[in-house]
């Protein structure tokens, strides 16, 4: 028997328990998960954790080594759709990290990549 899919905060609330809200952005990344490695877009981003796009993204409990540029952080699948999952980093993210990266969203957004 297939287990229910743990669905995002707008699908379910009582299900969605974020430690920090997510700012949107659009910055292309990399799943690597037990098995399989995933081309993916972080749609937003917090210091605890990201919503990623892609396909065939690893269901909730794995754990995955998310890749975007030079930063690189351990996860945990928390929920997922057919097409997005949303995932909780292992350490709490840098706020300098987070700043480049949101620097680097900045500049695919304004090349029109993605959104």
């Amino acid at each position: 028997m297939e287990q229910p899919t743990i669905m995002p905060k707008e699908a379910n609330d009582t299900l969605c328990r974020r430690e920090s809200e997510r700012e949107p952005v659009s910055l292309a990344a990399s799943a690597l998960a037990l098995g399989c490695s995933r081309s993916v877009i972080i749609s937003d981003l917090s210091p605890a954790g990201a919503q990623l796009a892609g396909r065939g993204l690893p269901p909730p409990g794995d754990d995955l080594l998310m890749l975007a540029g030079s930063f690189e952080t351990f996860a945990t699948v928390v929920w997922r759709t057919d097409d997005k999952c949303g995932i909780h980093f292992d350490d709490a993210v840098p706020a300098n990290d987070l700043a480049y990266m949101k620097k680097e969203a900045s500049w695919m957004s304004v090349a029109g990549w993605y959104r």
